[in-house]
């Protein structure tokens, strides 16, 4: 099984953006997607938490 591997990209003054891995969005809760579809994933900067859409209700994982 092949496992990618990231790619850094000098941008300057000793800085790097990884490029070539998933992501996950991020937003605060007015912003959230407005059609999500089930198992969407996104990491909500208002209430710090990694939620989760099940097809009617965000769910929220508290982060520590």
């Amino acid at each position: 099984m092949h496992i990618p591997q990231p790619i850094y990209i000098e941008i300057g003054k000793g800085l790097y953006k990884l490029v070539g891995m998933p992501s996950i969005g991020s937003w605060d809760t007015s912003l959230r997607p407005k059609n999500p579809k089930p198992g969407t994933l996104g990491f909500n900067t208002q209430t710090n938490s990694l939620e989760y859409w099940d097809g009617s209700d965000w769910l929220a994982a508290q982060m520590s």
